[in-house]
């Protein structure tokens, strides 16, 4: 409290001083956006895998694919289709940036002989030839289910790029495409349909997507907000003051996280600037609230702003220390990833704090808070409180209902909440309508996806190259794989084998591996590394749905091993790695938004003084939350990463607006009001910034319900859901709580805080 009575000194008094504090501090913050970082050699997270993968994985010549072209056509085996497809593909070879591209016509043909005889017969081929070809390439390993589907309508071409040579995002995605149906274009007879997909695609489509949406619902987002804020203050200059608070406690933040190398964490700087937008307009709003009313009752502009510091002040020093202290729970997280996020948004907090606390009192001290109040006689929020006052009136005289209501709603709604489960999937992360992600879809239906999981098998050196026993462990996993029906398409060495023609069993054909061509014989079997590869396709069908099929997978490979004790077998690829990943930063944001919450509780009992009304404080906390999670859970949408981060973002504003409540009622308590005209008083008194602060954000986040992102979608029903049950359990279960529980004569007697 003597910190506070300090710094409200210290601002209106010295208010030379204050300007040059931030003036320096936003010129520092200014130079922190200019500091380039350097570039981290050790890597990040995202590129971890178990050791034995990533290290088998290399032994293998094959490289996945930058992007796929699909092409859909009526019959491949036509003089015209493949003409036209020839012509197709040599015009994208002719690019500059197109390392390889592999399509039908150009894998390895395998024969007894090992040689090389075209797979597409020419095209003035006779009739009978193409109906031969049909049939031998429809069992060819290497095309059945992986480079075509089996009605002979779809074609895979996988394309990796040179990136020495692309010069744009267009090289890689619209140009390609361009050029690819331009050429396809000049065979007007052939039906082709043709798009493009895989990684690279679908990750230019997001990040376009995301550009577009991000500047749009900016500038809508920020004009409305505006026009909001103006209508309900009716004051130009009020409005700009509390906007300047948020936006200096971001350029500060950003400025020296940029200068601690902490924002190279993608979470970080997509969540951390709306976080203390919502932060520093929560707390701005209050003090301006106080100020308006403290101008308005005759205090000149400087006893204003010092008695906005002294009375809510500490209210907006609480809310940071718990916020920060909530974000400071991620630092037990076991991924970086999640910790980095906790360290920005921790620092983030309390940097606003400081922000707010200072430029809005100092503004309104200088001449710019001369007519600060002008239009507060006509504010709408607080003529409408005044007006239905009587709800708080309701709320008292049924206390014990309003009470129970409270506790069983939240306790049912925790029951369905608890019913949450992670999972992410590629539909999620991309724009409604995109040709990549549609793309992607009609190959998940005609090969079974374009993702391959990896199991290696390895041998140790006493086991010969030519042991039948190698085969006969790939048999093994394979059998284990087939069992699976989401995995479909299995590929090895052992159906390239199969394919040579002979009597004798599969496991006994690796003396055929020397006829093998070098790229396909590298692919998948390794004898230097004593290696052998196996791949199978999975579908987008998201990670909860995967994960217990990984689970069952590795737990019968380790049985496996036992039947090869001395092989090593090995589950692993790009689908497993992001299902280990995803669950680990979802457990432990989950894990940590739990912590979060206890510690708060902790430290709100402490400041209070009173274990009482930190259990108290539990349920219009908790509330927001279970009834956004309920939501989530009866629209069918998983926990992940944006989910809980807006979890994390949105008990933040709850506890804000608890903690404002809550120490104007202890004030009032303090002053020797009773229970009910303390809560009347906190409830008029509070109430209106509340109100205003939550209308603000609802309407700021609402905007972006018409994102064409899902994942922006989410996030901003999400948002919009807990900030306005935030208000519900905090204008009307509180008051009622604190009605009903805190009977404690230290309340009415104890010294103010």
């Amino acid at each position: 409290m003597i910190l506070i009575h300090w710094l409200a000194d210290t601002v209106t008094r010295h208010r030379f001083l204050t300007f040059f504090v931030l003036a320096a501090t936003t010129a520092l913050s200014i130079c922190g956006h200019l500091y380039v970082p350097q570039p981290n050699s050790a890597g990040n997270e995202s590129s971890e895998e178990r050791p034995r993968v990533r290290n088998a994985s290399r032994d293998f010549t094959g490289r996945s694919a930058d992007c796929f072209l699909v092409v859909e056509t009526t019959d491949v085996f036509t003089p015209q289709t493949v003409t036209a497809l020839r012509e197709m593909v040599a015009e994208v070879e002719r690019l500059p940036y197109v390392e390889s591209l592999t399509w039908v016509d150009t894998i390895p043909v395998l024969n007894v002989f090992g040689l090389r005889d075209p797979v597409l017969p020419p095209s003035d081929a006779s009739a009978e030839m193409f109906a031969e070809v049909r049939e031998e390439v429809s069992k060819h390993p290497l095309v059945r289910g992986q480079l075509m589907s089996e009605d002979g309508r779809t074609l895979l071409m996988p394309i990796r790029f040179d990136w020495l040579y692309v010069t744009s995002d267009a090289d890689c995605s619209s140009e390609l495409l361009r050029l690819a149906r331009g050429a396809a274009a000049r065979s007007p007879d052939v039906p082709m349909h043709i798009r493009l997909t895989g990684s690279v695609p679908l990750y230019l489509a997001y990040q376009q997507a995301f550009d577009r949406n991000h500047r749009k619902f900016q500038y809508i987002s920020y004009t409305l907000v505006f026009v909001i804020a103006l209508i309900l203050f009716r004051g130009l200059r009020a409005v700009l003051v509390v906007a300047s608070a948020p936006a200096l406690g971001i350029i500060w933040t950003l400025g020296l996280l940029n200068w601690l190398e902490e924002l190279s964490n993608p979470l970080t700087s997509v969540v951390l600037p709306v976080l203390l937008t919502m932060v520093g307009l929560t707390d701005g709003v209050h003090l301006m609230v106080h100020i308006r009313r403290a101008r308005a009752d005759g205090a000149t502009p400087q006893e204003a702003a010092r008695s906005a510091i002294r009375h809510v002040g500490l209210a907006c020093a609480l809310t940071s220390l718990t916020t920060a202290i909530g974000f400071a729970s991620l630092l037990v997280a076991h991924s970086e990833f999640v910790r980095g996020f906790g360290r920005g948004c921790a620092i983030g907090v309390v940097v606003t704090f400081f922000a707010v606390v200072t430029s809005i009192p100092f503004l309104c001290s200088t001449w710019i808070g001369n007519n600060i109040h002008t239009g507060h006689e006509h504010d709408l929020v607080g003529h409408g409180l005044r007006r239905f006052g009587g709800v708080i009136d309701v709320v008292l005289r049924r206390a014990k209902l309003v009470s129970l209501l409270a506790i069983v709603s939240t306790f049912g709604l925790g029951l369905i909440a608890a019913q949450l489960r992670p999972d992410d999937k590629t539909k999620d992360s991309q724009p409604t309508g995109s040709e990549a992600y549609q793309a992607l879809t009609h190959c998940d239906e005609a090969l079974g996806g374009i993702e391959s999981v990896r199991v290696v098998v390895s041998w140790p050196e006493e086991v010969p190259g030519d042991s039948e026993q190698i085969l006969t462990a790939i048999s093994d996993v394979e059998r284990i794989l087939n069992d699976e029906d989401s995995m479909q398409h299995p590929l090895s060495i052992l159906n390239i084998l199969a394919s040579f023609p002979g009597d004798e069993s599969v496991t006994a054909r690796l003396p055929f591996l020397e006829l093998l061509p070098a790229s396909v014989k590298g692919s998948y079997f390794n004898t230097d590394s004593r290696s052998a590869l196996m791949t199978v396709r999975i579908q987008d069908l998201g990670i909860a749905r995967y994960e217990p099929v990984f689970q069952r997978v590795e737990v019968r490979l380790l049985e496996l091993e036992s039947k090869y004790p001395s092989f090593q077998i090995e589950l692993g690829g790009e689908p497993v790695r992001r299902g280990r990943n995803l669950y680990r930063i979802v457990v432990d944001l989950a894990a940590s938004l739990g912590t979060a919450s206890v510690v708060i509780l902790i430290v709100m009992a402490i400041v209070y003084r009173s274990l009482r009304i930190g259990m108290i404080t539990v349920i219009p906390n908790l509330f927001p939350l279970v009834v956004t999670a309920s939501m989530m859970v009866l629209l069918n949408h998983p926990l992940e990463i944006a989910s809980v981060c807006a979890f994390t973002v949105c008990l933040g504003i709850a506890v804000d607006d608890t903690i404002h409540f809550l120490t104007r009622y202890r004030d009032e308590r303090s002053a020797g009001k009773d229970s009910g005209e303390a809560l009347r008083a906190a409830f008029h008194g509070v109430g209106s910034a509340m109100i205003i602060t939550t209308f603000i954000l609802v309407s700021g986040f609402g905007t972006v319900l018409s994102s064409e992102l899902p994942g922006q979608r989410y996030f901003a029903a999400m948002a919009v859901s807990t900030i306005a049950a935030a208000l519900v359990g905090d204008l009307v279960f509180l008051p009622a709580l604190l009605a009903r529980f805190d009977r404690s004569d230290e309340a009415s007697s104890g010294a103010r805080l």
